[in-house]
């Protein structure tokens, strides 16, 4: 006949290794998720405080004069809503070769529309096509221009 253990294992003497960091935080309240979920969402950040954050957390140094054309490093890219009356931004991108000026034309359907600057209210027009932005960087030795944005689709009115 086989016998079984009735006594309990000994107690444990060290820590399990989730409780080594100390205790876990205590879990947010009620109250502080509304909080947070009653802040506005932050503004788009301009391109020099954009350039400067990217500066900070990659370590990306100013590249001094132009030596070549600009060169697209990240492709533009637009925010905004998608109804009429409503503004859609585009972003320039990121690039090398120290670009000092920057074009933008917008575009429905791959049409050129008019449009040149960074933002465009979106028209009557628009209901039930894509609007993309693109944008040409320039500098002292030549321009380049990127590929298009990601395309926002304006509904058709019901």
């Amino acid at each position: 006949m086989e016998t079984r253990r009735t006594t309990a294992p000994p107690a444990r003497t060290e820590p399990r290794p989730d409780e080594r960091a100390g205790p876990r935080p205590a879990p947010q309240t009620v109250e502080e998720v509304i909080e947070r979920m009653a802040d506005p969402i932050p503004p788009t950040p301009t391109q020099d405080e954009a350039d400067e954050f990217k500066e900070d957390a990659h370590g990306i140094p100013d590249e001094g004069p132009a030596t070549e054309a600009p060169t697209v490093v990240d492709v533009p890219h637009v925010t905004g809503g998608s109804a009429v009356g409503e503004t859609l931004n585009c972003t320039m991108g990121n690039w090398t070769g120290t670009p000092t000026g920057y074009a933008y034309q917008w575009k429905r359907d791959g049409a050129d529309i008019t449009g040149t600057g960074n933002s465009y209210v979106i028209v009557a027009a628009d209901a039930g096509h894509a609007l993309t932005c693109v944008v040409t960087a320039t500098n002292a030795i030549g321009s380049t221009t990127a590929p298009a944005s990601n395309a926002v689709t304006v509904p058709t009115a019901r």
